[in-house]
């Protein structure tokens, strides 16, 4: 192979797994130096291992051995959180002080070595190069440095929320391409009150009371371009007023310019649009509270206790928003039309699913995975601490509905965990995955920190079968990250990106009263001034 044309060499290695490039690099001198100095193999490599769901902007300007270290990250992160490794805790960065776009509030908390104590949400776009943060009105995206290099943390963007809540969030963010971020932040507005911005609505035309509630949502463009080309702008609005008394979650994902929602029992889409005249709705009334939501190949599903439900969104008869606000308080009305649903249910051995995780990133075509965690149940209903967790495969043909399956393919069960309940599954390499795995509670020495658990489980074929049997043990549980201090802290948020190394944790500590993001690089990092 080695007196082929370089094109051809190239053409060849493309078509091998990151690992069995790195053994062909170890055969030979002339191999060695091939590899080495080829950025057109090492970037192809990564588009292939990362598909779309990455910023290509992360990688902007690489060397071929900087695009080497990216493409060979899930395997280090493998290797450092193996069976029996105990790796370093690495140490944690901050975000640096801006004394030019921060109040008194801001410029006094520089004492406290915390300079940013109201951060509510974050999110490490995929890539880990780019962080974005949302506060009570500011909407922040920091350059974190390549990886590799520990730059300080730069701002690159800062954008001023027209929120009406002192505690936004980010409900969902995705890369909508090479260099483009979608951003969706919820606000719940606690009063039943009209919020300001919307106050030239006629509170006439809907029957408010002490049990109304509003949700406002705010989606984002953030286009982060190669070479510092950055920008972002608000491409839609939406209120959303319901009642109830036990204030269900909302669940959302994007596509493209299509936002759905899973509220309690209603399903609403929306088609989001800066221009007010462009933006639709539209919702219908399912049988059951949802338990998550996501888009694919053109249909929107809800996930519930035991099955799918599935609505076609090329079907959809919407209604202009027009004022901003949509009405889906009990009793009102359906919006507009959604197609009776396709019902995709596989027989579960309880009534109740939470922690609905799907796996990422979502391939176009072919099965979906992704897990459920399943409580035990005593005799007299009380929830028994020993609870197991299900993957469901979902195989979806829109051409074909009906030879569509939903099945459950494998139940995991931890038999000694340092923590309740993965947040987190990331893919590392195919049939490998990592969970990331915490309390949300600092309550005593028992509790504590964030660990990581790695599952060599062979994924499932694109024709998965059923098993009936309880696999013991969710892999080795490695602690990955200790918390800031002994006191009672909360983990409100954490991201991962096994490509950097990099993780972004926020916590909420009770005893100071405020929320701290840290910053941590998993490998081996130089600093830079």
């Amino acid at each position: 192979m080695e007196k082929l044309p370089i094109e051809l060499q190239t053409l060849i290695s493309i078509e091998l797994s990151t690992r069995d490039i790195c053994h062909l690099q170890q055969t030979c001198k002339a191999f060695y130096n091939f590899i080495l100095g080829s950025s057109e193999l090492w970037r192809e490599r990564l588009r292939r291992q990362c598909g779309a769901d990455i910023l290509w902007s992360s990688f902007s300007g690489f060397t071929a051995s900087e695009l080497r270290r990216a493409c060979t990250g899930t395997l280090r992160f493998k290797h450092l959180y193996r069976p029996g490794n105990h790796p370093t805790l690495p140490i944690p960065r901050l975000l640096p002080y801006n004394c030019e776009n921060d109040d008194l509030e801001s410029q006094q908390s520089e004492d406290s070595n915390n300079p940013y104590p109201g951060i509510s949400s974050t999110f490490l776009v995929p890539g880990g190069r780019f962080l974005i943060t949302v506060e009570q009105k500011w909407l922040r995206v920091w350059d974190l440095g390549p990886p590799g290099v520990l730059h300080e943390p730069r701002e690159v963007i800062f954008q001023e929320l027209n929120c009406a809540n002192m505690d936004p969030r980010i409900a969902d963010a995705v890369v909508a391409d090479k260099d483009t971020v979608h951003l969706l932040i919820q606000e719940v507005h606690s009063q039943p009150t009209l919020p300001q911005s919307f106050a030239r609505i006629d509170r006439s035309q809907y029957n408010f009371d002490d049990r109304s509630r509003f949700s406002l949502f705010h989606r984002f463009e953030i286009r982060l371009r190669d070479g510092g080309q950055y920008s972002v702008k608000e491409v839609g609005r939406l209120c959303v007023l319901r009642r109830s008394s036990i204030y269900p979650a909302i669940c959302a994902t994007q596509d493209g310019p299509v936002v759905a929602f899973g509220i309690g029992e209603r399903v609403l889409i929306w088609g989001a649009s800066d221009s007010p005249g462009a933006s639709w709705v539209a919702s219908t009334t399912i049988s059951e509270d949802t338990a998550g939501v996501f888009c694919h190949q053109g249909y929107a599903f809800v996930v519930y206790s035991d099955g799918l439900q599935g609505f076609d969104l090329a079907g959809i008869t919407h209604r202009p928003v027009g004022n901003g606000l949509v009405d889906l308080q009990d009793r009102a009305p359906d919006i507009g039309h959604i197609p009776p649903p396709l019902q995709f249910q596989t027989p579960c051995e309880t009534d109740w699913a939470s922690n609905f995780m799907l796996h990422k990133p979502m391939a176009k075509g072919g099965p979906l995975y992704y897990d459920i965690k399943y409580p035990l149940l005593e005799m007299d209903g009380d929830l028994l601490l020993d609870p197991y967790y299900v993957r469901f495969c979902f195989s979806f043909h829109p051409e074909s509905p009906s030879a569509s399956s939903l099945l459950f393919t494998k139940r995991y069960k931890a038999a000694t965990r340092p923590c309740d309940t993965p947040h987190l599954r990331f893919a590392l390499e195919e049939g490998v995955g990592g969970y990331i795995w915490y309390d949300r509670s600092n309550f005593g020495a028992d509790k504590g920190n964030i660990f990581v658990s790695i599952l060599d489980d062979n994924r499932d074929s694109d024709s998965p079968k059923r098993t009936g049997s309880t696999m013991e043990g969710l892999g080795y549980f490695s602690e990955m990250i200790a918390r800031p201090d002994p006191n009672w802290i909360e983990v409100l948020d954490i991201s991962v990106c096994p490509l950097s190394g990099r993780v972004v944790a926020l916590w909420g500590r009770k005893s100071k009263e405020d929320r701290l993001v840290e910053i941590f690089d998993l490998y081996d990092c130089s600093s830079t001034t």
